[in-house]
């Protein structure tokens, strides 16, 4: 059987994304107007940093479950096809839009410039694909470690690999406040533990669901006590950025993986609307930025807009835009590598059904 919670997550997360961006760039352009406020909002953007740690954690459980013996042949080039085609296509546009509307002009030189930060060094919306593609390869080069190894010692030596290099990069060399996508977010060590949280997670499947219910009171407990201390935190620390990559997110992010699955884990069927989202989030992660740009060049032009009707326009904008965009290209033979493949989860499930693993 395929499994359900997987759809309802990845839609949540993907929705999270954009809920937090677009509240960052409504909160930016109504300042005064939310003033009193800001505070509230700043508390709900910490609350949503789970959503990209749960998509690597999906990528890897969705790797470990489906293909327990290893992934197929031409693996690689397949996801590249599909998914680092696509990045290579943003990363060449939001390096025209970018150079086109800073202060020098467009030039050839500051063009590929900006092009290289953003296919080398993730410095743009589409870092996250840098990240996953790390973690391809990592599974298929820790594959048969990670199978035979004790998951307690993984899990220990990831989990303290992944709290140091967040706090050195928090606490010791923070990142430059102009610097929007920081180049440290990039590299594996930042989300080793999600990664391997998952590879075991996805392998063992049912004994996960199995200890996610006989410790709900715990999980449940630590999800509240760990919503208090990121918000303290972000209130009252001197954190200095609103981040998935944060420390004292490493554990609050974890225990709402884990939430979600416990929650939804006993959905008898997916709403239709969660399964669009959650097949179209590759699309949505990847261009909601730029629906958001123009939401911005709106709003700025037309300043009376207040603060909440601004914030419902932009967001409807950055997901229903990517969805109609991708949906449009997709029906081109080769539209998908501009913008990514639609999610075809009934392909998958028949997949799945003949491996008697999950979609």
């Amino acid at each position: 059987m395929p499994i359900k919670e997987i759809f309802v997550i990845r839609c949540i997360s993907c929705l999270s994304v954009v809920l937090l961006h677009v509240l960052s760039l409504v909160l930016m352009l109504h300042a005064e107007q939310l003033a009193g406020v800001s505070h509230t909002i700043d508390s709900l953007r910490t609350l949503l940093m789970f959503s990209t740690p749960a998509f690597i954690f999906i990528s890897e459980f969705l790797l470990a479950r489906s293909y327990p013996d290893g992934v197929p042949k031409g693996f690689l080039a397949k996801r590249g096809q599909v998914i680092f085609i696509p990045f290579l296509f943003i990363a060449a546009l939001d390096a025209l839009m970018m150079t086109s509307a800073a202060e020098s002009g467009l030039t050839v030189s500051a063009y590929m410039e900006k092009l290289a930060q953003n296919v080398l060094l993730g410095n743009f919306i589409g870092y996250f694909i840098l990240v996953i593609f790390q973690f391809y390869i990592l599974h298929i080069l820790l594959h048969s470690f990670l199978r035979q190894a004790s998951p307690k010692g993984v899990l220990t030596v990831s989990f303290l690999v992944t709290a140091a290099y967040l706090s050195y990069f928090t606490w010791v060399v923070p990142p430059k406040s102009d610097t929007v996508f920081p180049f440290f977010w990039v590299p594996f060590p930042g989300w080793l533990f999600y990664f391997c949280l998952a590879y075991y997670c996805g392998r063992e499947y049912e004994t996960f669901l199995q200890m996610l219910e006989r410790y709900r009171r715990v999980l449940y407990g630590s999800v509240t006590v760990l919503a208090v201390v990121v918000v303290a935190v972000s209130y009252y620390g001197n954190i200095g950025m609103i981040s998935s990559k944060r420390p004292d997110i490493l554990l609050y992010s974890t225990c709402m993986i884990c939430l979600f699955f416990h929650v939804f884990s006993t959905l008898r069927n997916v709403p239709k609307i969660i399964m669009t989202i959650s097949n179209y989030s590759f699309s949505i992660y990847l261009l909601h930025f730029y629906f958001m740009s123009i939401g911005y060049v709106v709003l700025t032009s037309t300043p009376a807009i207040p603060a909440l009707a601004a914030f419902l326009l932009v967001f409807a904008a950055s997901v229903v835009g990517p969805v109609l965009l991708s949906w449009a290209l997709n029906k081109l033979r080769y539209g998908y590598l501009f913008v990514g493949k639609i999610y075809q989860p009934k392909r998958l499930e028949r997949t799945a059904d003949k491996r008697e693993t999950a979609g």
